[in-house]
Formats: C-alpha cells, structure tokens, sequence
C-alpha cells in the first residue's frame, strides 16, 4: 500500500471506555467506505495517553472522515440494527431465527448485531453486560442519539479534546465514567439536575460507540448474556477488560484481539505480557462494572498491563 501521512485523531483515548468505543466505531463504519480504501487502526501516544490514528491508501483528513460519516451513519433507528431492540422488547423470538438465517458473508450487519445483544437461549429480560443505561430508557436514547447526530458533534469528538458540552438528557449511552452522579458527588439531586439538559456528555463519541456493539457478542450463560471481554456477572465482580495496540491493523481483525484469553486474566501472567507485546498490544486497560440504584456505570479504567 502506499504510504499517506497518518490521521491522528486526538479526541479518541483509548484508555477510557466511551473513546475505545467511539474509535472501533468509527473504524467499522468506515471499514467499506469508498473515501478510506483499506483502512488500518493503531495507537499512538499523545499527551500521556494513547490516542487513535488512522491510515489508508489515500491522503486523509478531517473533511474526508466528516463526509464519509456524513453519507454512512444512519439518521433514524427504521434505517439503523437497533431497530432490534423493538422485536427485543415484544420477545419476538421468530424474527430473531429469521434474521439469522438471512445473513450471508456480504451482509451480516443485523446478524452481528442482534448477537451482540439478544440470545434465543437466554431469557428475554437479561441485559448484555456492555450495556449500561437502563431497560426502559435505552431504545429512547438511541433513537435521540441517532436523529441528533450530526457534523459538529462528530468533529469536537474526532479532533479536538472532549469538552463534554453536549446534553445528557435522553441522549447518552451512558458508557463514560464521568455520569457515575451519585447522590454524594452531586450538588443537585442527579435525576433532577437540570445540568444534565445543557451539557456532561460527548454526542459524538455515543454516536459512534453504537457502531462498535456489533463487535462485542454476548452467549448466555444460565438465563444471563456473557458480553465478549467481560468477566464476572455480580456487582462486585464485573468488569470489562480490552487491548491497545501500536501496529496499524485492519478492523476485520479488531474482533479477534478482543477475545485474546490472556486478558483476562488477574493478574495478568508476566509470560502472557510478553506475548501480548509481541503481537504488538502496548496496554491493557479494566474497568469495573458497577451498580448505582438501578443504574449500571463503569469505573474509571485502569491500566493493568
């Protein structure tokens, strides 16, 4: 391939659980796209913390990744895999077994999607592990996610710091550790707050982390889903572990580093760190997966390897 300059993309860390998200995202979303041929994804080192960076066989920047976001993220969830999440709610099990049996190599998005959250042998009510807002809210929030999105939101979360100046009322995933708003950390009641209507979240960055669910499939385990990455099922011992890495690498190849063993391992093994640089894995980061009231949230991540 002939070598372009890489596009650094500061906004994503990959050491937080909503930039690691938004970043694999993005690189499914723009995986096919005509404006980023056989694109590749890495990460580099930027102020203390690693950051996303993209190449491809074209020059890149900021306005081609705009436009290919532009013509690529769906606008409404009729257009968009969530769109599952109605079958999910009437436990309509015969679209389910339909949709499988329709995917072909060519097109799996729905497949891969409603893997990720949903099992026919699981029961109904179980929630993948990698979901955190809460049932009777999640459907609404991504449909505002989705009608919201537009280019501006996309590009304060690509390229420049995350200033959190979007609203959080009824359009977050709820993925960032920064909405943990207990009662003792707040100087408003939280489900009143009336921050919440004008600013703390990335609109952006929840945007994309949706494109990244599909990668993420979730087994039962008993009458509970088990979400690749994750371990543990309890609140005091879920907890959600993924790899950075510094070789540029495909995206089709991102599933399989996600399911590498040894990172979940506690602690990890000195002979399996060594293995994971090898394969070119730089960090390793957790967080935990946490219960507040009835709302789930994740820890700060730590860096464990």
């Amino acid at each position: 391939m002939t070598t372009y300059p890489d596009l650094v993309l500061p906004g994503l860390d990959g050491g937080t659980p909503l930039g690691f998200l938004a970043t694999l995202g993005l690189a499914r979303v723009l995986r096919d796209r005509s404006e980023t041929p056989e694109l590749e994804l890495a990460w580099t080192v930027r102020d203390g913390g690693w950051v996303a960076k993209l190449r491809c066989a074209r020059r890149l920047n900021e306005g081609i990744i705009l436009d290919a976001l532009d013509a690529a993220l769906a606008k409404s969830v009729a257009d968009h895999p969530a769109r599952l999440y109605q079958a999910l709610q009437k436990e309509d099990r015969a679209d389910f077994v339909a949709i499988g049996r329709g995917a072909t190599a060519s097109d799996r998005r729905d497949a891969d999607f409603l893997a990720a959250i949903a099992s026919n042998l699981a029961s109904p009510k179980a929630t993948r592990q990698l979901q955190t807002t809460r049932r009777d809210y999640h459907l609404g929030n991504i449909e505002s996610i989705l009608e919201r999105t537009r280019r501006e939101p996309l590009r304060r979360t690509l390229f420049k710091p995350w200033d959190y100046a979007d609203p959080l009322d009824s359009q977050s995933l709820h993925l960032d550790p920064s909405e943990d708003r207990r009662y003792a950390y707040q100087w408003s009641e939280p489900s009143g707050d009336p921050a919440r209507r004008k600013r703390g979240g990335m609109l952006g960055a929840n945007r994309l982390a949706a494109e990244a669910w599909a990668w993420f499939t979730a087994w039962p385990v008993g009458d509970k889903l088990k979400t690749l990455g994750f371990t543990g099922f309890g609140v005091k011992d879920t907890r959600w572990t993924w790899p950075v890495w510094e070789p540029f690498t495909p995206p089709d190849l991102i599933p399989s580093l996600l399911a590498l063993k040894p990172l979940q391992d506690d602690p990890i093994e000195d002979s399996d760190r060594r293995r994971l640089r090898q394969m070119g894995i730089v960090a390793v980061y957790r967080a935990r997966r946490i219960l507040v009231g009835k709302t789930p949230n994740f820890t700060p991540a730590r860096k464990v390897a």
